[in-house]
């Protein structure tokens, strides 16, 4: 999942930042007219916006993503709890209003429930398909009671695809939400990873639960 994180204090979000990259691939904005560049030059899972920023208001910004149809998931961090506030950082196009200081576990949370809106069947942090359950919070993959060890990568894969579920996703797009910017990669990495990935799970959900569209990418429909 990649994150983009619009924020000024580097302090302020310090614990979130080392606990979210921990587990995301996150791209930070020192401020909001770059935040609002970033958001319409990539494509993002979920946006993060604080609301002290050095130039733009962050209620602004949200306005700023939804003029450019952006329909990511938004959750903006607020000083302020008044419900006026709220109300219009609402209205200007977030999704979610968090209050600071800010609790990790629960903002980690909110993060896995804002990845979900797609509507996947899912409970809290677990999703269920058949006789595997994929723990997102603690990125451990069980089939029947018993823990199925995967690379990071190959995780990170499943639950892209799972996120998306009864979608087809481009090998673009995996590349972009999976593996790190700049990184350097090999033309067949995707590929390679998916068919690590099928041969761990062939025994316990067949050979078709990741399918194929040729010329297109991948999808799951379980």
């Amino acid at each position: 999942m990649r994150l983009l994180i619009i924020k000024d204090d580097k302090e302020l979000l310090k614990d979130v930042i080392n606990e979210v990259e921990k587990n995301y691939i996150v791209d930070v904005a020192s401020n909001g007219s770059d935040g609002a560049y970033l958001s319409q030059v990539n494509d993002y899972d979920v946006m993060v916006i604080d609301s002290d920023l050095p130039d733009i208001d962050s209620v602004e910004v949200c306005k700023m993503t939804r003029d450019a149809d952006i329909k990511t998931p938004i959750l903006l961090l607020s000083g302020n709890n008044e419900p006026s506030c709220k109300a219009k950082s609402l209205d200007a196009g977030a999704d979610v209003t968090f209050s600071k200081p800010v609790d990790v576990d629960e903002f980690m949370a909110q993060l896995r429930a804002l990845a979900r809106r797609n509507g996947m069947l899912c409970n809290g942090s677990m999703i269920k398909i058949g006789r595997m359950e994929i723990d997102l919070k603690k990125k451990q993959l069980y089939v029947g009671d018993k823990p199925l060890p995967l690379r990071r990568k190959e995780f990170d894969l499943l639950e892209y695809l799972l996120l998306n579920k009864g979608r087809v996703v481009s090998r673009e797009e995996i590349l972009e939400h999976v593996w790190d910017q700049g990184i350097y990669v090999f033309s067949n990495t995707v590929e390679v990873h998916v068919r690590s990935l099928r041969n761990r799970l062939n025994k316990y959900v067949g050979k078709k639960f990741i399918k194929t569209i040729r010329g297109f990418g991948y999808k799951i429909d379980a």
